[in-house]
């Protein structure tokens, strides 16, 4: 078996034997696996954990920019009129985005 041990040492090569007594990585103990195997299958999981929403989600183009409330279902901007006035800009509730002022 062959290891690397640093970039700028050579590559030496090791018996099987002696790379088991290493301790550049110490063995898992059995216990950690049996509990992994008992949790499931694990693929999907996450997806049946997930709360479910009674609302749709806002528009997919730019959500980014919307929030939602959880009562109403309503999307609402996130940018405020006021942080877009501290950065000299009007907020354009149509498209949820700090614009420059039209003259």
């Amino acid at each position: 078996m062959r290891i690397r041990l640093h970039k700028l040492q050579h590559i030496g090569e090791m018996s099987f034997l002696q790379h088991n007594k290493c301790e550049c990585r110490p063995k898992k103990d059995r216990a950690r696996q049996e509990k992994k195997s008992v949790r499931g299958k694990g693929k999907g999981q996450k997806r049946k954990r997930k709360k479910s929403r009674p609302c749709g989600p806002c528009s997919e183009r730019r959500k980014h920019l919307f929030v939602q409330d959880p009562q109403t279902c309503k999307c609402s901007c996130k940018n405020t009129d006021s942080r877009c006035k501290a950065r000299q800009l009007e907020l354009n509730e149509r498209t949820c985005r700090c614009d420059k002022p039209r003259r």
